[in-house]
């Protein structure tokens, strides 16, 4: 099940994405019609089957057509598996940020941290240094930063 927080205003309609997009999602109906340009809040998308996958593409490349523009934040592990796979998944649209995943040795905590596509480019796809909550500890990143970030290489 997909929930959708709306916010419109004069020029953008911000969405926050919660839950699963499968074969019962609909976001023509969920977004709806806006003016201005789209910001898709991408943190709390869980999964993504198949048929969510064609819903997904189908509607943004709709919107692509349109001439609108829309951004991604904060694309969530299942959301940068799919722009791995598949090359036009962000169909036209800016992935603005990721969210990346980290763990600690110490204390076994797990977490993510934010980042910008733009820093992670001029950077090279470094992995920026991100501490655990507790000061004592030390995070590293929680996967393969060459395939987690596959879909940011030029």
């Amino acid at each position: 099940m997909l929930t959708v927080n709306k916010q419109q205003t004069d020029h953008r309609l911000e969405v926050e994405l919660n839950g699963t997009i499968e074969e019962n999602v609909n976001l023509d109906q969920l977004i709806g019609p806006f003016e201005g340009e789209l910001i898709v809040k991408c943190r709390g998308i869980t999964r993504i089957n198949s048929v969510g996958v064609k819903t997904w593409m189908r509607y943004f490349q709709n919107i692509k057509a349109q001439g609108k523009i829309f951004k991604f934040i904060d694309c969530s592990h299942p959301i940068i598996e799919q722009l791995n796979m598949i090359s036009n998944f962000a169909c036209g649209g800016e992935v603005v940020s990721v969210l990346l995943p980290f763990s600690c040795l110490k204390c076994q905590s797990e977490f993510i941290a934010s980042s910008k596509t733009s820093d992670l480019k001029a950077n090279h796809l470094k992995i920026p240094a991100v501490k655990c909550e507790k000061p004592e500890c030390a995070a590293q990143f929680d996967d393969d930063p060459e395939e987690y970030l596959y879909f940011l290489e030029e």
